[in-house]
């Protein structure tokens, strides 16, 4: 979990992005989405991004490997981070993003919420899969074996964690985010983050 990070002025004003961080399949798109329908924040996906500017991610992979992909996806979130257009931002990134060094760096710095799911969630969103080049050949097998892999970074990282679990409504996710920003945005909230820092270096 980040120890500090930046707080606005106003909670209505948010001067950095939320990055939204989780495995595959977990609906972190679908969630920010709904946060810019519904609470007014911008909408900014890394995968969207990449598929605009370089084209199919799939493709990308076949064509170039995955080290290459990384560094375009690493790319991409530093360049988002550090746009002032997208500091009200809901900005959803890869599940294999945060396994980056550089990126999870980066994420130590940043307001980071986790979307928590598991196999039995996402089971019917990977079945049969074919555009996900990290599931293949066996969906199912490999998106555990990558959730495994992945699940202590997407924790440590995490300052709100959001249950996903069992098809929970996205309404649902969306509040309990919402609630959480609005509680660590507070100013008696960030200065109880400051205050418990400055006494654990006293």
């Amino acid at each position: 979990m980040n120890a500090r990070f930046p707080a606005p002025a106003d909670a209505a004003a948010p001067q950095r992005p939320v990055v939204l961080i989780g495995p595959m399949a977990a609906g972190k798109s679908f969630l920010a989405l709904h946060m810019s329908k519904f609470y007014g924040y911008d909408f900014v996906d890394a995968d969207q991004v990449i598929v605009s500017r370089y084209g199919v991610i799939s493709k990308i992979f076949a064509e170039h490997g995955e080290k290459y992909f990384r560094d375009l996806e690493a790319d991409t979130v530093a360049e988002v981070l550090r746009d002032p257009d997208h500091a009200n931002a809901i900005f959803s990134v890869g599940g294999g993003a945060p396994m980056t060094p550089s990126t999870r760096e980066l994420l130590r710095h940043e307001l980071v919420a986790y979307l928590e799911v598991d196999t039995e969630t996402v089971l019917p969103r990977i079945s049969g899969s074919r555009t996900r080049p990290m599931l293949q050949p066996d969906p199912q097998r490999r998106w555990q074996e990558l959730f495994e892999s992945r699940r202590a970074c997407y924790e440590e990282l995490a300052d709100i964690t959001l249950d996903g679990r069992g098809n929970r409504p996205v309404a649902e996710i969306g509040a309990d985010l919402e609630a959480e920003l609005t509680r660590l945005r507070s100013p008696r909230s960030t200065g109880s983050i400051i205050d418990s820092t400055q006494e654990a270096q006293a």
